[in-house]
């Protein structure tokens, strides 16, 4: 007999994330046939094309995303392998983030730079995590900030995150005068290749065409895509507020992990405000981020009922992505 405590355990399994990934699927097919995602053209990057010029807007392009979507996924669970992030051994965090994505079909459906962005800070908060206390780790900063700085010249709003970087050199108890210079030689390098190559001329360098984020959608779609995005960032701030007492009963190095996540979210959550022109850029990261706040909620209060919140939520997610199909 299904019991509560069956259900409860079962959402914290990689089992729950694959019966998500394959709603995510297919749901994003039933988006394509509806017609429901829109195509987020226009050239983006400073010096070399966007990532959403990479690829045509076809089912390769879904199928990319999807993929890479995945694999964003699966990081979120290996980078709580690794570090204990969350003291626990869970897979809620990737399948709540997979839950947020199916709302979003523009976003899930096609290869953007946002994409890109959430594999790239993934990335990047593996290479910070893994060097915690350790004053000798300026390889591992050198290649954040390479990858950084060259992601910059795809687009811009990468710029933003150099201060967050910065900050979880800083929590990770490595920022000294080497590391400084090694963010600052990583910032450098890519300019001093793509220039010295030749790949990008500083005579052909163009500020990226100003392209209104929402003017991809019509106005039914902008509204929707507003809300998804609006209940996220109230969905993780009112869950970032819920884990903060926790997270200051951790250990420093715990802590500092939990302390770089919760300041990623919160980053993430005022670029999509404040860069509202671009906000589709933020929304596979600020959705991941988000996940990861509830799925530490609800890591540490595994209780035998608190499967129904859970569902719940993700209820809400189901309902927004009905809506953008509608």
């Amino acid at each position: 007999m299904l019991r509560d405590r069956h259900i409860t355990a079962f959402l914290h399994t990689k089992g729950s994330t694959i019966l998500i990934t394959f709603l995510a699927c297919v749901s994003c097919a039933i988006a394509w046939e509806k017609g429901a995602v829109a195509h987020i053209d226009g050239n983006l990057g400073l010096g070399l094309p966007s990532a959403n010029m990479w690829l045509d807007f076809n089912w390769v392009s879904a199928v990319v995303n999807l993929s890479a979507n995945v694999f964003a996924a699966l990081l979120t669970v290996y980078i709580n392998r690794a570090f204990n992030v969350l003291r626990s051994l869970t897979a809620l965090v990737a399948t709540m983030f997979m839950a947020m994505q199916i709302a979003s079909p523009t976003t899930l459906g096609q290869f953007y730079g946002g994409t890109l962005l959430l594999l790239v800070i993934l990335f990047c908060t593996m290479l910070l995590f893994s060097e915690f206390g350790n004053e000798n780790g300026q390889r591992r900063v050198f290649l954040v900030f390479v990858l950084a700085g060259a992601c910059a010249f795809t687009q811009t709003g990468y710029l933003f995150y150099i201060p967050v970087l910065l900050l979880g050199c800083m929590q990770m108890r490595i920022f000294t005068l080497r590391t400084c210079l090694a963010a600052l030689l990583g910032m450098i390098t890519p300019a001093w290749i793509l220039f010295g190559s030749g790949l990008v001329r500083p005579e052909n360098l163009q500020w990226p065409e100003m392209v209104v984020a929402w003017s991809v959608f019509d106005t039914r779609e902008a509204v929707q895509a507003f809300a998804t995005t609006g209940f996220t960032i109230l969905v993780g701030v009112c869950f970032t507020i819920a884990n903060i007492l926790k997270i200051l009963s951790y250990n420093s190095r715990v802590r500092a992990y939990n302390g770089f996540l919760t300041t990623a979210f919160i980053a993430t959550a005022a670029f999509t405000l404040l860069d509202f022109n671009n906000f589709t850029f933020y929304i596979p990261l600020l959705n991941c981020l988000a996940a990861y706040q509830v799925g530490h909620f609800f890591t540490y209060r595994r209780h035998r009922r608190s499967y129904i919140s859970i569902v719940l939520l993700i209820g809400c997610y189901a309902g927004l992505y009905a809506w953008a199909v509608a």
